[in-house]
């Protein structure tokens, strides 16, 4: 059946200027479940990673289990359900099992008591073990760890605990809580594990919302495995590939291999729109047409007996002797790498605050303007040296969580099935 993954591909420019000097563009690979998909649902095998520890007593600790009992609602008897709990060690609190007697599961979560420290890869084996119980292709396996405190000495466990994870084809959610969380650690739990990076969450009343995007996007999903492939031609390379849809990350060196680059795109859900900007760089050309890339998705419906479909898209640029035919870039692409480079500038900001207490970065009016209110204000404060330190921990958490959001809004980014690159927009004159 064709249809079930639609992949499109854009350049920034779509002409050149013929030079003797190497120049650089962009490419952006756009993908999205059909629509021929959207009916379909797997059966879901959730775990449930919950600290425990002394310091989520009071406020933080109930918002769990609210969020876990308006959660469990949500799934369905053909779902399974595990829960986890960890302090110092793990405690299987709903070892995994249909949700069918939805009461009981809810009073096992709602007896949890918080003391004792924090260990996370304790948590992490046992998660591990309870979702393991029901892997199968047909269904969707993940895991969800929320934390509010540092694990205590087992970094190096947790790391590998998200490589097994990933080997299994068990994505892991991480979920920071407050300003005390290693928001780096948590960050390479997810992504090793080919997940996204950790999400933030300022307050315990926040809990709620997140937990039910993770069970809604959970019930979503359409396609398993999914891998995206760029292939470039002998004489460009690729020098980053940067995610920046649904969040915007930089995936990393790890991706890239010279004239090709690979990202696991893993689970694609319905009516949600998957992007990766490729920045490359081009040896000199003469005037022509000139293959510049070959998109590719690989992907599985294991509901539908699709393993390793592929499709795939060849971009190609012109180019020209004229610079004034040069002029013409695609506004869409442009917008998703202006806000690359400023997220970009933004996490240098903050890491060199985290480093020093201060940040000598500054941020022009292009960046300035594409930042929200909130994260502009806050930004001029750490600037400023204005911010106290017990407040600055909590304030750049928040600031990374809403720059990762910042191209949710890019207007045009949604693939509509037609061949070639085309999205429907005309390129406007640029400079």
């Amino acid at each position: 059946m064709a249809g079930e993954v639609l992949v499109e591909g854009h350049l920034a420019r779509p002409m050149l200027v013929a030079s003797q000097q190497g120049q650089a563009t962009s490419v952006l690979a756009l993908l999205r479940a059909g629509d021929v998909l959207q009916q379909l649902r797997f059966p879901l095998n959730f775990v449930l990673v919950l600290d425990r520890s002394f310091s989520m007593r009071g406020a933080s600790l109930q918002a769990v289990k609210d969020a876990v009992g308006l959660l469990i609602d949500t799934l369905t008897p053909h779902d399974y359900l595990a829960v986890v709990s960890f302090k110092g060690k793990a405690d299987v609190i709903v070892p995994a099992q249909q949700v069918s007697n939805k009461a009981a599961i809810k009073a096992a979560v709602d007896g949890m008591r918080a003391w004792g420290g924090t260990k996370m890869s304790e948590g992490l084996r046992g998660g591990l073990y309870e979702v393991s119980r029901n892997m199968r292709p047909d269904v969707v396996s993940r895991m969800v760890v929320l934390t509010d405190g540092r694990t205590s000495g087992d970094e190096a466990e947790c790391r590998e605990l998200a490589e097994q994870a990933r080997a299994w084809g068990v994505s892991i959610h991480a979920l920071g809580l407050g300003g005390n969380v290693d928001e780096a650690l948590l960050d390479e739990i997810g992504q090793r594990s080919g997940g996204r990076p950790a999400e933030f969450i300022q307050q315990p009343s926040d809990v709620l919302r997140v937990f039910q995007e993770q069970a809604s996007g959970a019930a979503a999903v359409a396609v398993r495995n999914t891998v995206l492939t760029l292939r470039l031609p002998r004489g460009v390379l690729v020098r980053r590939a940067v995610r920046v849809l649904p969040i915007l990350d930089d995936l990393g060196e790890a991706v890239l291999h010279g004239s090709t680059a690979e990202v696991s795109l893993g689970d694609l859900e319905r009516n949600a729109t998957y992007g990766v900007l490729f920045e490359l760089l081009i040896e000199p050309r003469a005037a022509g047409q000139f293959r510049l890339a070959q998109l590719e998705a690989a992907y599985d419906i294991p509901l539908q007996g699709i393993k390793g479909e592929r499709v795939r898209r060849d971009l190609a640029v012109t180019f020209v002797n004229d610079p004034a035919q040069a002029n013409a870039v695609n506004e869409m692409v442009m917008g998703f790498a202006q806000r690359a480079n400023a997220q970009r500038l933004v996490r240098q900001a903050l890491d060199e605050y985290q480093r020093t207490g201060r940040t000598t970065v500054r941020m022009g009016q292009d960046v300035s303007a594409l930042l929200d209110e909130q994260t502009r204000q806050e930004m001029d404060r750490l600037a400023a040296g204005k911010v106290p330190a017990e407040q600055a921990s909590v304030i750049m958490k928040g600031i990374y969580t809403r720059t990762r959001r910042m191209t949710e809004h890019v207007e045009g980014a949604r693939p509509s099935g037609k061949d070639g690159g085309s999205s429907g927009r005309s390129p406007k004159k640029g400079t």
